[in-house]
């Protein structure tokens, strides 16, 4: 049965975990010897038993009377299930109240029935709607405060209903209740005659589910257990089903495999799986998967890319900056991630739009472009919430959360961080001397150009570049090979193997090949440069007659087979992370001037290059 989870929210002592408390203990979901403690501990203090403390685990809470933590809870209705996630109200807590609706698929939105309508209120409502969380029941709470009042009941529906509109957003039902009094939590009360709706707990049979089980099928990996010799991927499937039999492509690397068998808890084995469940899955060939992986059907791919466009609730110690490195975290994937463009920013407090602002202050929502270290598989926050909802962590603090609104086309991408360089460059002065480009390339009686290859590694760019350096200097020809690994042991020495600094080494690369092509040479660059943004960032520096693309193109398992550096075998042992075609992509180029069959003939792929001079 698929599982739903709950988040309850509103202002600080609204009566969140009173309410939850308040429902286990109607419908005797919580230990005896727990109720028996509570009842013991309320009476110390001189209260009558207080159905918070069922929930609010922490000396401190039970002595201030609010939450400070996010907790989970474990409820059912019949045969459904739910998660019920009590929220911090207090705005100091928000950071746990954004976490705890990350992952809700519906809502319990708490006002106090003798404050009426506060800011927090509003701001939970804003939070709620920028997290996608469409399904909220409004629950009027503390209305013996009130003396059962239907006016003040009515005039806070009308406020709050007002204010929902105005964010697109519309309430399934505002219920009068007493969680104190168990008034309209798990039964109707009969103090309110006036009011002839559902009570609480009735409202939540209601709910819907997310149409999931008919969804293209995405299965994050939690974790890879062992069993004997078998490594099984571990998670929650978020949409679609499984059958044993069924093909699967497990992503980034998109290796496909069939599944041999899937494993629940308590049952040991089963057919079939629904959205919903969380499950272990036995593949039939042993595939490298990993934590943050994710498998999908063959035929509905997930998107991939470096290149986001998210709406955030920024909620971290200093503004959200753009250029300044964080972490972001989509299901169990995490990268770098830096903000390259804000195009938008909104105050949640007084919910307006701050058109001048160039940053994100705490409070306050921002959209915008993100380029992330590694690529990311995820959807947009309407295709599956689980792969479309993100948090960013600063300084190991969780700083905001957000949903992913579309992926960005690369190229646009590419031209703006072009457009970057050029900016600093508008503050340099570079000097010219009386011998020009035409000039050399008269002398060497050919012009400039640079090939840029590009491939897995093993595909035999090295090989290529070189059989071709060697043919064109026969023939009288400037020519230069810069290669990967002869580059990072002198020039970019320097570097490491993160997002950043890859990226810095082809940066450097294109820039120098720039050079060789100004002095009239033909250079040949053999990288694997797996991310098309890099490649095209070295494209734009160069004449259109002067770049030439050259994909070598080798099935994964023939690169593998040949190894020559070892490298494979330690990537599939966990040794080395994100190694391109094992747990990193590798982005296929679209644009390629020639494309060679890195398993073909040598001197064939040569003599092809040679016809593009």
């Amino acid at each position: 049965m698929q599982e739903m989870t709950v988040v309850i929210v509103g202002h600080v002592d609204h009566g969140k975990s009173t309410l939850v408390g308040r429902l286990l203990y109607d419908t005797a979901q919580v230990p005896a010897d727990r109720v028996e403690f509570v009842r013991q501990r309320s009476a110390e203090q001189g209260r009558k038993l207080e159905f918070a403390y069922l929930l609010d685990g922490l000396e401190e809470e039970q002595e201030q009377g609010i939450t400070i933590d996010f907790t989970q809870t474990q409820f059912r209705i019949g045969e459904r299930n739910f998660v019920l996630a009590d929220a911090p109200g207090h705005r100091e807590f928000l950071k746990n109240m954004l976490s705890g609706a990350s992952r809700a698929d519906a809502a319990i939105l708490l006002i106090d029935a003798a404050e009426g309508v506060q800011a927090q209120s509003r701001r939970h409502g804003y939070l709620l709607s920028l997290l996608g969380v469409r399904q909220i029941i409004v629950v009027v709470n503390k209305m013996d405060l009130v003396a059962w009042s239907q006016e003040v009941y009515q005039e806070i529906c009308r406020e709050y209903a007002d204010f929902l509109t105005a964010q697109g957003m519309q309430a399934l039902a505002f219920i009068p209740a007493s969680a104190y009094e168990g008034d309209n939590i798990s039964t109707s009360s009969e103090v309110m005659p006036w009011y002839q709706g559902n009570s609480v707990m009735k409202q939540m049979a209601l709910l819907a589910y997310e149409q999931k089980e008919a969804a293209a099928v995405r299965f994050p990996i939690q974790d890879v257990y062992r069993m004997g010799q078998a490594r099984l991927p571990v998670g929650r499937l978020e949409s679609g089903s499984f059958c044993v039999g069924d093909r699967v492509t497990v992503w980034p690397t998109q290796e496909q495999t069939t599944i041999k068998a899937i494993h629940c808890w308590p049952q040991t084995q089963k057919d079939q799986a629904a959205a919903g469940q969380c499950i272990a899955v036995e593949l039939n060939d042993p595939l490298f998967v990993e934590r943050g992986m994710v498998m999908a059907s063959p035929q509905n791919r997930p998107q991939v890319s470096r290149y986001i466009r998210g709406r955030i609730v920024w909620l971290g110690k200093e503004p959200l900056q753009t250029g300044r490195r964080y972490k972001l975290r989509v299901g169990f994937q995490e990268t770098g991630a830096s903000l390259q463009k804000l195009e938008r920013v909104l105050d949640i407090g007084e919910i307006q739009e701050e058109s001048a602002r160039q940053d994100v202050p705490a409070g306050f929502v921002g959209e915008g472009v993100w380029v992330l270290d590694q690529p990311l598989v995820f959807e947009s926050f309407e295709q599956c919430s689980a792969l479309g909802r993100f948090v960013l962590v600063d300084n190991f603090q969780i700083a905001g959360g957000g949903i992913i609104q579309e992926a960005v086309e690369e190229a646009g991408i590419a031209a703006e961080l072009a457009h970057g360089q050029e900016d600093r460059r508008s503050q340099l002065f570079p000097t010219e001397g009386s011998v020009t480009k035409l000039d050399r390339q008269r002398r060497n009686g050919h012009n400039g150009m640079c090939f840029w290859f590009t491939g897995l590694s093993g595909s035999g760019k090295s090989t290529l570049a070189r059989a071709l350096e060697e043919k064109l200097f026969r023939q009288g020809k400037q020519v230069y090979v810069l290669d990967g690994d002869n580059i990072r042991c002198g020039l970019n020495s320097d570097l490491g193997f993160s997002r950043e600094e890859r990226a810095e080494n082809i940066r450097r690369i294109a820039e120098v090949a720039k050079l060789f092509v100004d002095a009239g040479f033909i250079v040949i660059t053999a990288f694997i440069s797996p991310y098309k943004v890099d490649r095209a960032f070295a494209r734009s520096l160069f004449a259109a007659d002067e770049f030439k693309e050259v994909y070598v193109k080798c099935p994964l398992e023939i690169c593998e087979q040949r190894d020559p550096k070892g490298l494979y075998k330690k990537a599939r042992r966990g040794e080395i992370a994100y190694f391109t075609g094992v747990n990193d992509v590798y982005e296929e180029p679209d644009q390629a001037e020639l494309v060679i069959d890195g398993d073909g003939r040598l001197a064939m792929a040569v003599l092809a290059m040679q016809k593009t001079i």
